[in-house]
């Protein structure tokens, strides 16, 4: 875009000055304002790319100026600048339509940095708009309508619009993984790599090469040259699921990396860059972790800059009609077919395994209904667990003793840990973790 038309709505003489003469050197085509009436009127009077605009005016608060140049032009980006150093206020200008967030004061390279991508991301929604009038609509994606899940989106937002270090927190299967690539498709990254790496499933020396690659004959298996996920993702995102498994030794090098963003392969003295964007999760209590040394804390007061919580599917059974619907749809299957006496079998279990569980047990009925509507007799597995709980206590379990009847059963049942945990629909590890705190086990 040639000479991008920028509105400053500022009334402090010196800042507005200051940017206006730093953009117009790089460029752009500058307007200004010291009040929210004097910026209707030019915003009336021609069309603008971006608005810059501090959130506190002399004449009122900006947010509904922002809520009226959303709804009068979709292709205008807005970026506030304020003094306010606040997460709700940011999500709430976020919320009312603004791209970006810039906490005062503000170096002249990160206001020209977050123009710029604001100013790519408007023109690739643009484009969207029209591939959408051309293509039909085909989400990938739900996430649901409750209150819960509807906040974990709205940080969720916030996080694709920055490019700060997300640490994803949640229970085994409540969908981590999916929320990080959300927010790389929807980030200024979109068009990078995304790249990502369970680390329970490595260790040690496996695990630091994967991240920083090698070089031919750095060890026995080292054969020839090989890229790592942290080069791989340069301009892109990387995600580390279950970063709490890291090794102790990895975690040191990853800090450094993380704070420099430079890295070196192994059996290499060359230093490389790379300008990754990282997104984390974990299932376990980091901040405990770090308390008790088995994390390490540095480490993770810097992965931890913006949380953001997943909840899990017990505490969002109004979501499951629509989870259910979505499932189904990509097993080819309508919501008709299923009967509503499934639905109220479905909503009365706990799902300690969350949305990978469901998704599992699903997938099980298709088969076992072999093309018929889904009745209960295709969830054999959950209707035993229920069947029993009403057979053998007169009164309601917490849903952490149901969770420890259900998985000990899966172990019963299938004698083995990786075929039980892959039925439940957790990870091995997770599966370990919870058996170590079963102190004294049920009889099942």
């Amino acid at each position: 875009m040639r000479n991008p038309k920028v509105l400053l709505i500022e009334d402090d003489e010196t800042t507005l000055l200051g940017y206006s003469k730093y953009l117009s050197l790089k460029g752009y085509y500058i307007k200004t304002a010291n009040s929210l009436a004097m910026g209707r009127q030019l915003l009336a009077a021609e069309n603008f790319n971006a608005v810059l605009l501090d959130l506190k005016l002399p004449d009122g608060c900006s947010l509904h100026l922002i809520r009226e140049i959303s709804l009068s032009s979709e292709s205008t980006a807005i970026i506030v600048i304020s003094g306010i150093s606040d997460i709700s206020t940011a999500v709430e200008a976020m919320q009312y339509g603004a791209f970006n967030f810039l906490t005062k004061p503000v170096e002249m390279e990160a206001l020209e940095l977050s123009l710029q991508n604001s100013l790519q991301v408007e023109e690739l929604k643009r484009r969207e708009q029209i591939h959408k009038r051309l293509l039909p609509e085909n989400p990938r994606i739900y996430f649901g309508i409750s209150p819960e899940i509807e906040k974990t989106i709205e940080y969720a937002r916030v996080a694709a619009l920055n490019d700060s270090v997300v640490l994803l927190l949640g229970e085994t299967g409540t969908g981590k993984g999916v929320l990080a690539r959300w927010i790389h498709d929807h980030s200024s990254r979109r068009n990078g790599n995304y790249v990502e790496l369970n680390c329970s499933s490595l260790r040690g020396e496996l695990l630091r090469s994967e991240l920083y690659g090698h070089t031919k004959g750095a060890f026995t298996s080292a054969i020839k040259d090989r890229d790592g996920l942290i080069e791989i993702a340069d301009g892109g995102t990387l995600f580390l699921d279950e970063i709490g498994d890291m090794d102790p030794e990895v975690q040191a090098e990853l800090l450094k990396t993380i704070e420099e963003k430079t890295f070196r392969r192994i059996g290499e003295n060359k230093t490389r860059n790379s300008n990754f964007r990282l997104i984390c999760a974990t299932n376990r209590n980091l901040k405990q972790a770090s308390l008790e040394g088995a994390f390490r804390s540095d480490l993770y007061y810097r992965i931890c800059v913006f949380p953001i919580e997943l909840p899990s599917l017990r505490n969002r059974k109004e979501d499951l009609p629509g989870l259910i619907a979505h499932i189904l749809s990509g097993f080819g299957l309508n919501y008709q077919s299923i009967d509503d006496s499934v639905i109220k079998l479905l909503s009365a279990y706990s799902w300690p395994g969350n949305l990978r569980e469901l998704k599992n047990m699903l997938e099980r009925a298709v088969l076992l209904s072999q093309g018929k509507p889904l009745t209960v007799e295709h969830f054999p597995g959950l209707l035993n667990v229920n069947n029993s709980s009403t057979q053998q206590s007169p009164h309601l379990w917490s849903l952490e003793l149901l969770e420890k009847k259900h998985i000990l059963k899966a172990l019963k049942h299938f004698g083995d840990k990786t075929e039980a945990s892959r039925a439940l629909g957790i990870s091995l590890s997770s599966l370990y973790r919870k058996l170590e705190s079963y102190k004294d086990p049920i009889v099942v």
